[in-house]
């Protein structure tokens, strides 16, 4: 009883709240002209000019300012409104290498978008500085549009009788609400009465309750499982899967490897990273440890080769068919070994480093058949300690 007045007193309190904040919202528009575009941040590896586009959310950041130029391209293009990128650099010793660097990071990000959205250097507004933005030291950021002189951009948000409207709808759902759940927390009080009455009237005499059994801890398996494959492992590429058992048949399974290593006096990079989700359907179940299994996987990936000449900067994604086998060790672990075979498709950039530089030679794609993935993993099937026997 005292549970559920405490959830229905919590679900009031969060319709309230929501209520009030959707209220706020619809009152809060920005005023007459002002761009209201956030500032989307590109990031760079400390010391290091060339741009990675999974690096540390910059896949997102790309999408973002995809997003905001299409939405003003029209503007853009009639010269309007204009791009504005400002770099950021502070990682170096001196303030002429950290103006070197930002300007080399803008031309770099404006690069990007000038290959693949269509843009061009007129497009843009670029200011470089060796200083920090907000703390990073090592970012560019667009900084949202600027409008040329003399245009205003058009207001948006709805009329005062929008407003008023949505208001009036509002304060109607909030009141229904509250009715709503008063007429709950009555019926619920009414059930808790019920059933009380009810296990009062099943409650045993005192002297045919039996005697208390003794409570023994049992580890009691779950349907989660923690890999790491040691082949991946010892190449340097660590690697993290997790799968999850809907049932004695199938199971659906995630893995993660990154390898992220690089040398830039010998000009040495090995860095690649995969995401591969994985569905399996497990043959003549032998227990929750042990047996065959075939699977199809699919996922996309990414890296960056080189090895002192030529370097290869690219991504591109896979799919297949496999096979597993997993057999116990011990009480709470197994081993499992494995193969892939499918089809990728890698989509790549060649370029070659030069004083310091990293220079742009051709763009390509290749197709491959064959062999993706080889498994020897160590497996942990995540389990909890449990009480049996007693009285409860």
């Amino acid at each position: 009883m005292h549970r559920s007045r405490y959830f229905i007193t919590f679900c009031l309190f969060i319709s309230l709240l929501c209520i009030q904040q959707q209220t706020r919202a619809t009152e809060l528009h920005p005023p007459h002209g002002q761009q209201t575009d956030s500032v989307i941040l590109f990031r760079f590896v400390p010391s290091k000019l060339m741009f990675y586009s999974p690096f540390i959310g910059n896949d997102r950041a790309i999408r973002d300012a995809a997003q905001l130029i299409d939405n003003h391209r029209k503007l853009i293009t009639e010269g309007k409104a204009w791009i504005v990128i400002r770099g950021f650099c502070g990682s170096y010793p001196s303030r002429e290498q950290n103006l070197r660097a930002a300007r080399n990071r803008s031309n770099q990000v404006k690069s990007w978008f000038i290959t693949h959205h269509g843009m061009k250097e007129d497009y843009y507004r670029t200011v470089n500085t060796d200083s920090a933005f907000r703390g990073s030291r090592d970012v560019v950021a667009l900084m949202g549009l600027m409008y040329a002189p003399g245009y205003e951009p058009k207001p948006a948000g709805p009329t005062p009788e929008e407003l008023q409207a949505r208001r009036d709808s509002l304060e109607k759902l909030r009141i229904d609400s509250l009715q709503a759940i008063e007429a709950a927390r009555r019926e619920q009080l009414r059930l808790d009465s019920l059933k009380r009455a009810e296990a009062l009237q099943q409650l045993p005499p005192a002297d045919s309750v039996p005697p208390a059994q003794p409570r023994i801890k049992v580890y009691q398996a779950t349907p989660w499982y923690i890999k790491s494959n040691l082949l991946y492992d010892v190449l340097l590429m660590p690697s993290l899967e997790v799968e999850y058992r809907f049932n004695e048949r199938w199971s659906a399974a995630i893995e993660g490897n990154m390898a992220w290593w690089h040398n830039n006096g010998k000009h040495k990079y090995y860095q690649l990273a995969t995401i591969v989700p994985e569905a399996r359907y497990w043959f003549k179940p032998q227990g929750a440890r042990k047996g065959h299994y075939v699977g199809l996987f699919g996922g996309p990936g990414w890296y960056d080769l080189e090895n002192g000449n030529t370097g290869y900067r690219g991504e591109g994604g896979m799919v297949g068919v496999s096979y597993g086998y997993m057999f116990p060790v011990g009480k709470y672990f197994a081993f499992e070994a494995g193969i892939g075979l499918g089809y990728a498709h890698l989509k790549y950039e060649e370029y070659l480093p030069l004083d310091g530089h990293y220079v742009y030679q051709q763009t390509d794609r290749t197709h491959y058949f064959g062999p993706l993935k080889l498994k020897f993993a160590f497996v942990w099937n995540i389990g909890r300690w449990t009480e049996k026997g007693g009285r409860k």
